[in-house]
């Protein structure tokens, strides 16, 4: 999500947002949830930052779609099944980057990674799936997910300009890249379309300026741009639903069905985990 990082001038990492089903709070998970929120706080970076960030959008979307949500900062990599214990579903949000050396690719577009958070994104994605915890990926997300499976991105999709990803230029002559919306056609049968109506196209925004390359093997491309740009994956096995844009700052142009399916996910996971 470049766009957002350069709007500011403090360099931040956005953080991993937890979601538990709203009942889970009255039940034995919610003494495991409470303790958790407590004990987040061991970061070990390389590089400082000064701000660790998550937008009020994303947990005002788990809100409504009745979820509870719960945000953490990054920990070490051995103490992340403590962090998930107790977690019902997992949003891996938007933010910087991914260092292209993760995908075999040398750095030719990618701007301000940071591979410790990149591990930890992997890392922490890899325990929720041995944890059959649900997967929500946004703009970085999808990404995250794509490459911790094997995938690879593109590092730049901006360059050549199409009416789907113009170039940053031109978006900031029109109205500007926070405003930027174009259409994306749905793959009839997945998880995605079911989740829209199962209607043809739907309208999105665009604040990433890199996509997924090659899916992640397992992975099935569920929504893709004019450009035949990858704009969301799905993976039933693990329970992954990823999308490119960003759907909790769309909450009248349908965003919500996403947080509201993730809690869903997460709702059928609790009853099911003893």
């Amino acid at each position: 999500c470049a766009f957002e990082v350069a709007a500011d001038h403090l360099p931040r990492q956005s953080l991993p947002l937890f979601i538990a089903q709203r009942n889970a709070l009255f039940d034995h998970r919610s003494h495991s949830l409470l303790d958790h929120r407590a004990q987040i706080g061991k970061i070990d970076h390389t590089e400082p930052l000064d701000l660790l960030t998550i937008a009020p959008s994303y947990t005002n979307a788990i809100v409504r779609g009745g979820g509870v949500p719960v945000v953490a900062a990054p920990c070490e990599l051995e103490d992340i099944p403590d962090l998930l214990h107790g977690m019902d579903g997992l949003i891996l949000s938007g933010g910087r980057d991914m260092d292209p050396d993760l995908y075999g690719q040398e750095n030719t577009d990618s701007e301000r990674a940071l591979r410790e958070l990149d591990e930890f994104d992997m890392a922490l994605m890899g325990e929720a799936i041995r944890q059959e915890i649900p997967i929500l990926g946004i703009c970085r997300g999808i990404q995250v997910a794509n490459v911790a499976r094997g995938g690879d991105l593109r590092q730049e999709v901006l360059a050549e300009g199409s009416v789907a990803h113009p170039t940053y230029p031109e978006m900031i002559a029109r109205s500007g890249p926070k405003a930027h919306r174009h259409e994306v056609a749905l793959v009839a049968g997945s998880r995605l379309a079911a989740m829209y109506g199962n209607v043809d196209t739907i309208i999105v925004n665009s604040l990433h300026h890199q996509a997924i390359g090659r899916p992640a093997e397992g992975a099935t491309v569920s929504a893709t741009a004019i450009d035949g740009t990858v704009e969301a994956i799905e993976d039933p096995a693990i329970d992954l639903i990823a999308v490119q844009w960003h759907p909790e700052q769309l909450p009248d142009s349908g965003g919500d069905v996403l947080f509201a399916n993730l809690v869903e996910r997460a709702r059928s996971r609790a009853t099911m985990t003893p």
